[in-house]
């Protein structure tokens, strides 16, 4: 006797109707017109990615962005630990459009580093810089401690992630 569930069957992507396809477009679309911070964004991509989804695509646009300010091609592959062939095809892609990776790329707001030692001068001369270097050293701790809580998040859903697939395998393994 078979197991009686009461949820459907999932579909695969592939066996999606165009309108069912049209359907996830769309909401996918307007989940990310939604967002309004990088706060928001942060908490969306963390749950709706895994670790490795959100790796990659962080290092995708990395690749067209440095192909965009003209960077070669194996030294972009060196400097991100990633293969030729990923660096070649985010180019393809550019080449074949790409008007979504500029228009975000040129927006993308500076990550700001902290200020490095003012200079050996008269205390009067330096409130400008000083002033500036402590806008500039609270911009890099927020930004920093987001991104360290954003990075711990998605640590945490990796660590989710497998032992979900541990119990998964147990149960199936159970069954069998």
């Amino acid at each position: 006797m078979g197991r009686t569930t009461y949820y459907p069957r999932a579909k695969r992507l592939e066996k999606l109707s165009r309108k069912e396809l049209l359907d996830l477009s769309f909401d996918l679309i307007n989940a990310f017109r939604l967002v309004k911070t990088p706060f928001e964004t942060s908490l969306l991509l963390q749950d709706l990615l895994t670790a490795s989804e959100i790796k990659n695509l962080s290092k995708r646009l990395r690749i067209a962005k440095l192909l965009l300010s003209r960077e070669n091609q194996r030294e972009i592959a060196r400097e991100l630990h990633c293969s030729t062939a990923t660096v070649t095809k985010v180019s393809f892609w550019l080449k074949e459009g790409g008007e979504g990776l500029r228009t975000v790329i040129q927006k993308l707001p500076k990550r700001y580093e902290l200020p490095s030692d003012l200079p050996n001068i008269p205390v009067e001369f330096q409130l400008p810089r000083v002033l500036l270097s402590l806008a500039q050293y609270s911009i890099s701790k927020k930004q920093t401690s987001d991104l360290d809580a954003f990075l711990e998040n998605v640590e945490n859903k990796k660590l989710i992630d497998k032992q979900l697939e541990e119990m998964f395998s147990q149960e199936f393994s159970k069954k069998k």
